[in-house]
């Protein structure tokens, strides 16, 4: 086995825009700046990664494009085992179920000293079942130092794994970056007035995140407009849902957009809505707690324990999953209420607070520090 003397990489299987991407970029950037070296990979990019705005210096690609043969995927992951033994990291941070299966077999292939620590942004049960499956004895090898949940809601998902693999979990609850933390800090809370109310969703716009449920509920709530901030491969579809119900003037779609455009999207909004039908820690929540939006979100074991303060206080509403007429409800008591509204931003402003970046950096920095040069 080589000497174990390089930087700390962060994976994921693809480099598609979105949350999980946003984190990384997040905590390398703040590990950076606590004096570790840091890179960035991914196996292969998007078809569309040059029009989602992937920063190509930051984000090494493996491979050229996502393959699509047996053969392609065995030379994608003889380009990993040969990059691996360029770059001899002292330690890998996976997230994707692919990346998550991959990495400890390139790393053993490879030997190198690498630690491997693997993370689950999502329910287990949301993967693909054989992936799933063959990761609980991939992530049982020996190079594997520590498997990170981003809730405790997801790392409940992992119950079924092999016992070697659950001795290795841990949490790590998301948040946000410094800079972010700022931005948001800055952003002016003045509302437009009027009776209207503002409804803003920020996410991909994917089955995930459960759009229909949100545009339905909004034909129930005469008095209320929505903004959809994010790209995806149901646009069409949504957009076509919207006309069917005559939304066109009270629905906007944003489109991607800078993170801090999108920022300044939410903050002059009334409330936020998240009803998807799974998370990990949804980024997009967190912001819009530390704006002091009143959130709404589902009824998922995810969702309720991302509104829940440390002391175990609810700071937000939730509503059943696939129920518009509850979370057209919801809106109408915030929308007819201004003191109900009041409340519920007072009360997500404090669960804002709550998420540090500062103690997501530690916790990284702890787990991470054995294999990392010292500061």
């Amino acid at each position: 086995m080589t000497t174990r003397t390089g930087a700390i990489h962060f994976t994921m299987t693809h480099s598609t825009a979105g949350g999980l991407r946003e984190l990384w970029d997040d905590i390398a950037e703040g590990l950076i700046a606590r004096g570790h070296p840091v890179k960035r990979f991914v196996l292969y990019p998007p078809a569309d990664a040059e029009g989602e705005g992937v920063d190509m210096a930051v984000w090494h690609h493996v491979a050229d494009a996502r393959p699509r043969s047996v053969l392609g995927a065995v030379r994608t992951f003889a380009a990993l085992v040969r990059y691996l033994r360029r770059e001899r990291p002292a330690a890998v941070v996976s997230a994707m179920p692919a990346a998550n299966v991959l990495l400890p077999l390139a790393v053993t292939i490879a030997r190198v000293r690498t630690r491997v620590f693997l993370s689950h942004h999502s329910p287990t049960d949301t993967h693909n079942r054989l992936l799933d499956r063959i990761d609980g004895w991939t992530g049982s090898l020996p190079c594997v130092a520590g498997i990170i949940s981003v809730s405790d809601a997801v790392g409940a998902t992992l119950a079924h794994k092999p016992a070697t693999y659950r001795a290795r979990t841990l949490t790590i609850h998301n948040a946000l970056s410094e800079w972010v933390e700022r931005v948001l800090d800055a952003l002016p809370r003045a509302k437009a007035g009027g009776d209207r109310l503002r409804v803003v969703a920020l996410g991909r716009l994917s089955h995930q995140k459960n759009y229909p449920m949100l545009i339905r509920a909004m034909a129930q709530v005469p008095g209320a407009d929505l903004e959809i901030v994010g790209g995806g491969e149901d646009e069409a579809a949504l957009r076509t849902l919207v006309a069917d119900l005559n939304l066109g003037d009270r629905v906007t779609f944003v489109g991607l957009i800078p993170r801090d455009a999108a920022l300044a999207r939410a903050a002059s909004a009334d409330v936020f809505v998240q009803v998807s039908r799974y998370e990990g820690h949804s980024l997009a929540l967190i912001e819009a707690a530390r704006l002091g939006l009143p959130l709404v979100v589902s009824d998922v074991p995810v969702q309720v324990e991302g509104i829940t303060a440390r002391d175990g206080t609810r700071c937000g509403i939730v509503v059943p999953l696939e129920d518009p007429a509850a979370l057209a409800t919801a809106l109408r008591g915030l929308q007819d209420d201004p003191a109900r509204r009041s409340h519920w931003a007072d009360l997500a402003a404090r669960l804002g607070g709550e998420a540090s970046n500062a103690r997501m950096l530690d916790r990284y920095e702890a787990v991470l520090a054995p294999a990392a040069p010292a500061r």
